[in-house]
């Protein structure tokens, strides 16, 4: 498994072969992980974006055929709602939480379990370099504390921070339609078993039309990969609250 510059508690994940991990949260909820090389992002017209929902169909279809208890899987599609958010579907029934990101080149895949909503992002620390606002994005505290993991490396600590606050804000299901990054509090919350744990918190109510779910804490985890930092974000899912699409 290739890693790269790890900073200090970024651990080997267990490797699944291939290009698959698992990623667990704080409370031991794993997140399956797998990653190829992006096809180039395609031109505006007829057919945009084929190749890439292909790639993120064969992702999925790899990681189900590793973790999934259902054996052969016959049909899968993927929806998004209007703000972006996917969903997988398998024989036309509601599919276990999935997210994507995309940097540094390769696609990124995650499959969770029933029990949450799941964010994923990947972000390279060369999108940090340079005269990056950090101050306008980031909050001192979140700050001080991304520094002292990636040992004042500012471009690493930038790209470690932006992932798991992509990664919260997927989790939750409201991207960044309704306010900014610096709305998003990261509490570091000591080192696991592959890297920097974090509690995250949105300081904004999300309006009613994002699907239900947690107000409060947000738990993720990172891990340095594949000249990235990845986060992955869990919101638990209240009891009798579907993972399906809602409206």
């Amino acid at each position: 498994m290739e890693q790269d510059r790890p900073g200090p508690g970024a651990a080997n994940p267990p490797d699944l072969g291939g290009s698959k991990w698992v990623l667990c949260s704080p409370h031991r909820e794993p997140a399956f992980l797998a990653s190829c090389p992006a096809a180039p992002r395609p031109r505006r017209g007829p057919g945009r974006g084929f190749s890439s929902r292909q790639m993120e169909r064969e992702l999925l279809a790899s990681l189900l055929k590793e973790h999934s208890r259902a054996g052969r899987i016959q049909e899968l599609a993927l929806s998004r709602n209007p703000l972006g958010k996917p969903y997988l579907w398998l024989e036309g029934l509601p599919g276990p939480p999935i997210s994507f990101s995309r940097s540094a080149g390769r696609l990124w895949a995650a499959l969770g379990t029933p029990r949450s909503w799941l964010g994923l992002d990947a972000a390279s620390p060369e999108e940090f370099s340079g005269s990056y606002p950090f101050k306008r994005v980031f909050q001192e505290t979140e700050w001080q504390a991304a520094t002292s993991l990636t040992r004042g490396d500012r471009e690493e600590a930038g790209a470690l921070l932006w992932s798991v606050k992509e990664a919260v804000v997927k989790a939750r299901g409201c991207g960044y339609h309704f306010f900014g990054p610096r709305r998003i509090h990261l509490e570091f919350a000591g080192l696991g078993e592959h890297g920097p744990c974090w509690r995250g918190h949105l300081e904004t109510p999300v309006p009613d039309l994002v699907d239900p779910g947690s107000q409060g804490i947000i738990p993720a985890a990172s891990v340095r990969l594949h000249e990235v930092w990845l986060s992955v974000a869990w919101m638990t899912v209240a009891p009798g609250e579907a993972l399906a699409p809602v409206g």
